[in-house]
């Protein structure tokens, strides 16, 4: 069937292709569900990241593999599927117009197919975003907040706002190796997520993130363990992501 060629072509990609970064569901680079205006370090060289998440609701397993590619520290794209009960293809693009000290401003788009060979629904998510260096109780952290239009008929409101941070996690136990993420808005990683719908209110994420470590010569491994929509028990989930990038110097 389609679904399982989908899957075994993503499954492929993620064992042919060296894996940087940390990613959000819908493979770009970011939080749990909110892209950050950074992009992907590839200074001198073209990054590539990529990515797998299992999503556990009260019924079933949602997989999204991604993979990710970034070029000279400004541009970066990526490719996601999202396989639930139906299957949806997400492609990213964001682009870092501008950088001053420790913020960065950058715009993306999201383009979306959902249900692949059924209804082939398309949408769109535009953006803005700034990022930038933040404190929260005393903890370093970068902030993001994110503006956005979404078009899709079905929505009440078009207009998207986001906010992401992310701070080390009980610093001098973990080493600085683990970071708390948090996130939440009324958008969630596409306009019909598998798990986590913001629909027409607000969503609310948290995540634990060990920090890229370089386990091969330009080669980084990193994990995220993700609680999606904490306060709705219809779209509550808990995701496990891991995420291998390459950066050659």
């Amino acid at each position: 069937t389609f679904m399982k060629r989908t899957l075994l072509l993503s499954l492929l990609i993620l064992c042919l292709v060296p894996i940087f970064g940390s990613t959000t569901l819908g493979g770009s680079s970011g939080y749990i569900v909110v892209p950050s205006a950074d992009v992907a370090p590839s200074k001198a060289k073209s990054s590539v990241s990529t990515a797998y998440s299992a999503t556990i609701t009260s019924d079933r397993v949602i997989h999204i593999p991604s993979i990710l590619l970034s070029f000279s520290d400004a541009v970066e794209t990526s490719f996601a599927v999202d396989i639930g009960n139906d299957i949806d293809i997400l492609l990213n693009g964001k682009w870092r117009f501008a950088k001053r000290e420790t913020t960065s401003f950058a715009a993306g788009v999201l383009a979306q197919v959902s249900g692949v060979s059924e209804t082939n629904d398309f949408s769109a998510q535009l953006y803005a975003a700034s990022t930038f260096e933040s404190s929260i109780m005393d903890f370093p952290s970068k902030t993001t907040l994110r503006l956005g239009y979404t078009f899709k008929k079905s929505l009440d409101s078009n207009i998207d706002f986001a906010l992401g941070f992310q701070t080390p996690f009980f610093p001098e136990v973990f080493k600085e190796k683990v970071d708390f993420l948090l996130d939440f808005g009324n958008v969630s990683y596409s306009t019909t997520p598998s798990a986590g719908n913001a629909g027409d209110r607000g969503l609310v994420n948290v995540a634990l993130r060990l920090l890229p470590i370089e386990f091969l010569t330009d080669t980084y491994f990193g994990l995220d363990i993700r609680a999606l929509d904490l306060f709705d028990h219809k779209g509550r989930a808990l995701s496990i992501g891991a995420t291998i990038s390459f950066r050659p110097q």
